[in-house]
């Protein structure tokens, strides 16, 4: 573990060259970055990245500049990976990732085009009592993401009963509705019922 004044060198070098290296991540990604720099020290790396990422917040930058690609990909891959494929599982990005998953899953909509894409697979987490895994992994364990939780099992709940609807059991349900509605109501002529009002 290196120490905080080897931590501060490591900032004052990185701020004289902040604007390529911020560059260079935000368009190649941490990995390119690392090896770029030709850092295999993990500690050292570790300064680097949180340098970048917690103090220059360089995943917010990148979220909201290419917002609708990280919408595409948060879509497509999923939040699990899309925070995997930034480098920021670890807790002490949190606040970063709920940074994502506000503007990103929340605001841009990413979140539920990528349950609607992905229903029967969440449905099945669902059945076999694993939601409390899929809130974890969309980063939605917060109380003020309550609304936002109740939201996706409704549109799960939605999913499966469409996909269940069945219009042969419907037409069924509709005659035996019809059968006893007619058994339960008398019958009577029209002359009885003009007789009735005068």
């Amino acid at each position: 573990m290196h120490s905080q004044t080897f931590k501060t060198r490591i900032y004052l070098m990185l701020d004289k060259h902040k604007d390529k290296v911020m560059d260079f991540y935000i368009k190649n990604g941490p990995y390119a970055l690392r090896k770029k720099l030709n850092i295999n020290d993990d500690n050292l790396w570790d300064i680097v990245f949180d340098y970048l990422v917690i103090e220059k917040e360089a995943v917010k930058y990148c979220v909201r500049v290419h917002s609708n690609y990280i919408s595409g990909l948060y879509k497509s891959i999923g939040p699990a990976m899309l925070r995997q494929n930034f480098c920021i599982q670890d807790e002490k990005y949190n606040d970063i990732w709920e940074y994502v998953t506000d503007y990103i899953g929340i605001s841009k909509g990413a979140i539920y085009d990528h349950i609607s894409e992905n229903k029967e697979k969440y449905n099945q987490l669902i059945y076999s009592g694993r939601a409390s895994q899929i809130r974890k992994e969309f980063g939605l364990e917060r109380n003020k993401y309550n609304q936002v939780w109740e939201e996706i099992l409704d549109l799960l709940l939605e999913c499966v009963s469409i996909e269940n609807f069945n219009f042969g059991m419907f037409d069924h349900g509709l005659k035996m509705f019809s059968n006893f509605y007619n058994i339960g109501r008398k019958h009577r002529g029209l002359k009885c019922h003009f007789s009735a009002k005068s």
